[in-house]
């Protein structure tokens, strides 16, 4: 992929140029497709390859991102064109290319460019690592040889809708959570930093002895409301370097991902969710035609958790040193034994793919059980928490006016 500065006379005789994008970096490839396109070539120039860089990285961070759904639903457009029988460069136009995605109608249309070029299709996803999973490449690349393209995509557009529905799932099962416990802090935050200085003042004025509970509300108080701002920078460089930390590097992924796996309600939610897309994507593998092997290996790849990641890794060293399909799931200790034994069932019987299949869908309705269990549950538990806690400030607040008022009743009483 290389972009060119170029100028050509088009169909009507007016001259037009600029900055093109296009899938090669030889200026005679591009010259040859710019005229394919209609008019003359006056010249086309690559540009220098740090720009180009440059370039493409501003146009990845702006570009729309492109969701599971929506590939899947350009993916299912293009396996029925094919099976209407109509071209593949057609039907990659009139699918990906003219897709209401701005980001993927780009990639469709250099997809057809690059496949007008001499590439194959699967060639021409493979250049798009971030876009289309390495199942999609490889199950195009099996439907190029098997001459089945059409079933073959049409199944990992199936795929992608069922991944992007375990996605959602567990997103929704965490978000619910995390949002509730972020503005209950958020709330608290405001009390020590906006309402509890401004009392405490009043407090100090008056010259009040106060309780112990109360000066060390003040006191947290007075801290949070100096550190703020470090606080707040401090917070955001500890996430920034989290998130650069979990892309670069396996260890810290492995920490994290093992941490979350510990959590009484975030454990449950994640296992559950990768269970059912490894289970779905096994299955999808096999139906396919992919040995075993290729599978857990294609799979690990695949999988943004470490630890499970890791464990499938093993899973595929024990069978290539003639374990079991069966044991080598019960060595690697993270998969349920209902898993295990259906895994079991299915290397008995031939049936491996079918129970799979059934794996996926137990999981996939435990995840959304898990969901709206925690959607009923959350509310009320958050409301408990976030009231135990404004109880407390409240109490350190109201706790030295009581007393205020108590010794002044006392004071007029013994006046009488």
């Amino acid at each position: 992929m290389g972009y060119f500065r170029y100028k050509q006379i088009d169909a009507k005789g007016k001259v037009q140029g600029g900055l093109i994008q296009l899938p090669f970096t030889n200026p005679a490839s591009a010259i040859t497709y710019l005229e394919g396109q209609g008019g003359t070539v006056i010249y086309a120039y690559p540009l220098n390859p740090q720009l180009g860089t440059i370039l493409s990285t501003l146009q990845e961070f702006t570009s729309e991102r492109v969701t599971r759904d929506q590939l899947a639903e350009g993916l299912n457009n293009l396996a029925v064109m094919l099976k209407a029988g109509m071209p593949l460069l057609t039907a990659l136009r009139d699918s990906l290319a003219k897709h209401d995605n701005p980001t993927l109608a780009r990639v469709g249309r250099e997809l057809v460019q690059r496949i007008e070029n001499g590439s194959s299709l699967s060639e021409a996803f493979s250049q798009y690592p971030t876009l289309f999973p390495e199942t999609l490449i490889y199950l195009t690349r099996l439907g190029e040889e098997s001459g089945a393209l059409d079933r073959t995509i049409r199944d990992a557009a199936n795929h992608e809708k069922r991944s992007s529905r375990i996605m959602q799932e567990a997103r929704s099962a965490l978000i619910y959570p995390a949002f509730m416990l972020t503005a209950i802090l958020a709330a608290a935050v405001f009390w020590l930093v906006y309402v509890i200085p401004q009392i405490s003042a009043i407090f100090v004025q008056m010259k009040m002895k106060l309780p112990a509970f109360t000066l060390f509300v003040m006191s947290v108080a007075t801290t949070i409301q100096n550190w703020l701002f470090p606080i707040v920078i401090a917070l955001a460089l500890s996430i920034f370097a989290l998130v650069i930390s979990l892309r670069e590097s396996p260890q810290v992924r492995w920490v994290i991902h093992s941490l979350l796996l510990k959590l009484p309600v975030v454990g449950v939610i994640v296992s559950t969710a990768n269970i059912a897309f490894i289970a779905e994507y096994f299955a999808l593998m096999l139906n396919a035609g992919v040995d075993v092997l290729r599978s857990l290996d294609i799979l690990s790849q695949s999988l943004t958790n470490e630890v499970y990641r890791q464990k499938l890794a093993s899973v595929r060293s024990h069978l290539i040193q003639g374990t079991g399909l069966h044991h080598a799931f019960a060595q690697a200790d993270i998969f349920p034994p209902f898993v295990v034994r259906m895994v079991g069932v299915g290397e008995q019987s031939g049936s491996l793919a079918e129970q799979l299949s059934y794996v996926a869908d137990d999981f996939r309705i435990r995840l959304e059980q898990l969901v709206t269990t925690i959607s009923k549950s959350i509310e009320p538990i958050a409301l408990t928490i976030g009231g135990l806690l404004f109880a407390l400030l409240a109490a350190a607040l109201f706790m030295p006016i009581y007393s205020l008022l108590s010794n002044l009743s006392g004071g007029r009483g013994g006046g009488l």
